[in-house]
């Protein structure tokens, strides 16, 4: 079949493009011609024209009985005209039906026709010149744009993913976000596609820190939209195609001509098609009835330039479909969505990096040993913090890091302990690749990258374009000759820089880092490195920091300089105020901080407790560091709790006393220190008891464990389970009968132990004051026998008369005590006053000090003035 020449398609279009306005042109007609028949129609864009008056000439000519001759020439003057008319309403529903058809089956023809359409002069008719708003609501109809949409689909998404941003954000795993101020558990396409699919303007923004997964969402989002899917599970009600913007705009021009041309740049490059020149105002279409979805990347961090011709204020600003990515919650008028990226905790970890895992297809190399899964899945919610501290840039990067070692049994990066080292982890894995790659090594990798990520934020202190030619002089101001070959690594074996745009349209001149957290922790190694312990070099980093506050985006850099002071600092003497100070300018709460810096070093030597090489006596010293951090190492506990039914003794009793110090008296830790009482090694039992002592925990069973320890051969043991008894602060009948008998033992730490015990017991009963006074003469015990009788408060004669005497005792330590011991029992009697007074002027210092404290428990401060 012989196609017919595209001259007489177009001829069609026209006809059929001009019946479907003739109604609206004939109106418009009969107001300039009066003798042109009007017809009724509905004007576009709802422009009402009233109808001129019918003629009342009839139709059909009279009959009358003059000849044929003169009846001819009696026609009407609007007969031709009225003849001309029945020929339009003959043809025009043809010529809608026409339209309708090449709507219907072949609507990208439309797109042919030019964007003028005038029809010639006739005899009979005038030239007409079709209304361009009426030629624009005819050609871009929504079935025409759908059309084009469905024509390119399958180029746009191929060349759309290719695109080096896309690509490397392709395993894209749901994660908890904030929708308009709610947070909610995963983020699909269902969840959008209200706003989405109404008929008007969305535009979206979603903010959030660097490395918070942001510019993944907005792929994912550009995903959805050219995904065809169930109308339910839909997007949008049509298909979009995303345009991705993430480079400056250097055009100059007024208005959105420089937005037009760099969307309509990008377009040209995804339709794959040098041939085919994109139409503007075909463009313009498709951004105003949404089937381009325009999406504006890094919008916080492009200059202020690009800011302003990239304003979704403007009235002229053309894309009705809209997505913002930026570290700030920007204040656009309009804003449909805000989705604010969040951190995570260790309890989402596992589940993203299994699921990230599983979109790598690299979930086999863990799925056999989950044990160890979940164990490396901890060790980096150990670098990073405990809660709410896990981005998605980190868990990705520690993930490829897992990945690495299992593929390649790298063990040593077992060690990672902080941020930065995970981010130079991350890049000497990809030099590894390159090295492969060029079969050329490449050992300054570090360095450079550096250097090269210092001068993409050197300017503004933010992620940004580094001009090529000042990256290649800082390589040359250090003697290398070799900055082209080292940039063109980087871009095409590390993929770790990246030109402005696509393909051909890249601008060799500017690079920046693929991602921006990446660049700000290189960036600030090589500041560490830099300004190591000068002084007045960081003096200068500070000032010009504080000159730059004001915007959020530089924070992120600060934080990356902070962690790397942390970590590095002290290889170079980075000066300590240093941290401190720039975490100030970062807003950050250095106390909070500070505590959260000594939960990282105690995860820290948890993790060194268990790792598979360490010997015994690093264990030793472990729990040892552990237990002497006290209550701050607490949350530790049930870890060190392991360790309690070790085979080496050393290592049993080492864990009991960490125990004793962290304070945690938790049912758990109880109940496994309970057994040691019965160990066979003494020294353990000793560690054990005092542990349970110091926890505090005075339950019923633990009690009535160390009861029977008092009559233990053991005279250590006997002492310690007095002391622990006396913490408890258990005063009942059993626990006081029980130690009474201790006061006599034949050794004396043991009598000290049970004197002390019953004193911090708080019991004053007949029976134990009784026990206690006689101690009095006992040169051994006496300092301890004055003290227990001062805690007890018992203030009655008999026990402030047997104090009395040793205030004039030859020992100082002894009046000290006593004069502390009748402060406590209240006595104010005139004989006690009189008796503690001459201690003001005693030869001790403490012994003043403690009678004067005495005096004024007993309410005399102003006798004391007097005296």
């Amino acid at each position: 079949m012989v196609k017919p020449p595209k001259q007489t398609l177009l001829a069609l279009l026209k006809i059929a493009l001009l019946s479907t306005s003739l109604p609206l042109i004939a109106t418009n007609f009969s107001l300039v011609y009066p003798g042109t028949k009007q017809i009724n129609s509905l004007v576009f864009a709802q422009v009402n024209v009233q109808p001129s008056p019918q003629p009342s000439a009839s139709l059909e000519p009279k009959k009358t009985s003059q000849p044929t001759e003169q009846k001819t020439q009696e026609k009407p003057e609007n007969y031709d005209d009225e003849k001309g008319l029945e020929g339009w309403l003959i043809l025009i529903p043809a010529l809608m039906g026409l339209y309708l058809g090449i709507l219907w089956v072949r609507p990208l023809w439309l797109l042919k026709l030019p964007a003028e359409l005038k029809i010639p002069e006739t005899p009979k008719t005038p030239e007409l010149k079709l209304p361009v708003g009426i030629l624009l609501f005819l050609k871009y109809r929504p079935w025409v744009l759908d059309a084009w949409v469905k024509e390119h689909l399958e180029t746009f998404e191929r060349k759309f993913l290719e695109n080096e941003t896309v690509e490397e954000r392709k395993d894209y795993v749901s994660l908890p976000v904030e929708l308009n101020s709610e947070e909610i558990d995963e983020l699909t396409a269902e969840t959008l596609s209200e706003p989405f699919k109404k008929e008007k303007r969305v535009r979206l923004l979603i903010w959030g820190e660097g490395g918070s997964g942001k510019t993944t969402i907005a792929c994912q989002i550009a995903k959805w939209a050219m995904k065809k899917q169930d109308q339910s599970k839909a997007l949008a009600k049509h298909l979009m195609l995303p345009v991705l913007i993430e480079k400056e705009i250097d055009n100059t021009g007024d208005g959105i001509k420089p937005i037009m041309e760099a969307i309509m740049a990008e377009i040209q490059e995804l339709i794959d098609n040098e041939q085919m020149i994109v139409d503007e105002l075909l463009v313009k279409q498709l951004l105003r009835q949404r089937r381009i979805l325009l999406i504006v990347d890094r919008y916080s961090e492009m200059n202020q330039e690009t800011q302003a011709k990239f304003n979704p204020d403007s009235k002229e600003f053309p894309a009705n479909a809209l997505i913002v990515t930026s570290r700030i919650e920007e204040d656009f008028r309009g804003i449909d969505i805000k989705i604010q990226t969040l951190r995570f905790d260790g309890g989402k970890l596992a589940y993203f990096i299994e699921q990230y895992l599983k979109e790598c297809g690299k979930w086999h190399l863990f799925e056999a040993d989950q044990e160890e899964f979940l164990h490396e899945c901890a060790q980096l919610a150990r670098i990073v913090g405990e809660q709410k501290t896990i981005t998605v840039l980190l868990a990705k990067l520690y993930a490829e890091k897992m990945i690495n070692s299992q593929e390649n049994n790298v063990t040593s990066e077992g060690s990672l302990d902080n941020i930065p080292d995970l981010i130079l982890n991350h890049l000497e894995k990809l030099n590894r690749q390159g090295e492969r790659e060029t079969r050329s090594e490449y050992p300054t990798v570090k360095k450079d990258a550096q250097l090269i990520a210092w001068k993409c934020l050197e300017q503004n202190y933010k992620p940004s374009y580094a001009e090529r030619k000042e990256v290649i002089e800082a390589f040359s101001s250090l003697g290398r000759d070799d900055a082209i070959s080292c940039l063109e690594y980087f871009e095409k074996y590390l993929r770790l820089l990246k030109s402005i745009g696509y393909g051909e349209r890249k601008d060799r001149n500017k690079i920046r880092f693929a991602l921006d957290p990446l660049a700000e922790y290189l960036a600030a190694l090589y500041l560490v490195e830099e300004n190591k312990d000068d002084e007045k070099k960081w003096g200068e980093f500070l000032a010009t920091a504080e000159q730059k506050l004001g915007k959020e985006e530089i924070k992120g850099f600060l934080l990356a300089v902070r962690d790397c002071c942390l970590a590095k600092g002290s290889e170079v003497r980075v000066p300590n105020f240093v941290a401190d100070e720039i975490g100030k300018l970062a807003g950050l709460d250095l106390e909070a901080l500070q505590k959260e810096l000594e939960r990282q070093r105690i995860k820290r030597l948890v993790r060194n407790l268990f790792a598979p090489g360490a010997t015994v006596q690093d264990r030793v010293d472990d729990l040892q560091k552990i237990g002497d951090s006290g209550s701050v190492a607490k949350f530790v506990a049930l870890d060190i709790v392991k360790y309690l039914k070790d085979d080496d003794s050393s290592l049993r009793y080492s864990a009991a006393e960490a125990l004793g110090n962290l304070g945690n008296d938790s049912e758990p830790v109880v109940q496994a220190l309970l057994p040691l009482l019965h160990d066979e090694d003494s020294i353990v039992r000793e560690s054990a008891v005092r542990a349970l002592g110091n926890l505090g925990n005075a339950s019923e069973p633990v009690v009535q464990a160390l009861l029977p320890l008092l009559h233990d051969e053991d005279s250590d043991m006997r002492q310690s389970a007095a002391e622990a008894l006396g913490n408890l602060g258990n005063d009942s009948k059993p626990v006081v009968q029980a130690l009474l008998p201790l006061l006599h033992d034949h050794l004396l730490s043991v009598r000290e132990s049970a004197v002390r015990a019953l004193g911090n017991l708080g019991n004053s009963s007949e029976p134990v004051v009784q026990a206690l006074l006689p101690l009095l003469h006992d040169l051994s015990v006496r300092e301890s026998g004055v003290k227990a009788l001062g805690n007890l408060g018992n203030a009655s004669e008999p026990v402030v008369q047997a104090l009395l005497p040793l205030l004039h005792d030859n020992d100082w330590d002894i009046r000290q005590s006593v004069a502390e011991a009748l402060g406590n029992l209240g006595n104010a009697s005139e004989t006690v006053v009189q008796a503690l007074l001459p201690l003001l002027q005693d030869e001790d210092l403490d012994v003043r000090s403690s009678a004067a404290k005495a005096l004024e428990k007993l309410g005399i401060n102003s006798q004391l003035s007097e005296d």
